[in-house]
């Protein structure tokens, strides 16, 4: 393995330097001759310089390709993110909305809407509650309905 660093490892550098940056030239030649060592193993190499340069050159085809899947896994990442940050801003605004209009309902639509939706009561439980009759509780829940959908298409 020696012998074959001495003799090709100047070539291959200045062989890779015009096809990659001098860092990633350096890299590609250490690596390459890392996965050398099993084929000089296993045997003589017919063709030491051609493999090394094949050995090489895929090595820096693989970072590429490595290099790209990481750039689009983070712009979607960021894009994800980004669509995340939207989907809380808009969420957050209506949740400020939609206190506003419960604030601005009168009190007594107000009162039978929190009871039921937010309370989780029913029609029956808020009548007995609030000593009104169901009907009354059915009326002003309508009507609570009604202008919270009007306001918010407003």
């Amino acid at each position: 393995m020696d012998d074959l660093y001495r003799r090709y490892a100047g070539w291959l550098k200045a062989t890779l330097r015009r096809q990659f940056a001098p860092d990633q030239a350096e890299d590609l030649v250490q690596e390459a001759y890392i996965r050398l060592a099993p084929y000089q193993a296993a045997g003589g190499i017919r063709h030491p310089q051609g493999l090394l340069l094949r050995i090489a050159q895929n090595l820096a085809y693989n970072q590429a390709r490595r290099a790209g899947r990481e750039r689009r896994r983070d712009a979607r990442f960021a894009e994800t993110s980004q669509d995340h940050g939207h989907h809380a801003d808009a969420e957050q605004t209506q949740v400020v909305l939609y206190r506003q209009i419960l604030e601005g309902l009168p009190t007594a639509y107000r009162d039978v809407f929190v009871l039921n939706r937010h309370g989780g009561l029913t029609y029956e439980q808020i009548a007995a509650h609030c000593d009104l009759p169901l009907k009354t509780v059915e009326w002003r829940m309508s009507k609570a309905l009604a202008l919270i959908a009007a306001r918010m298409r407003d």
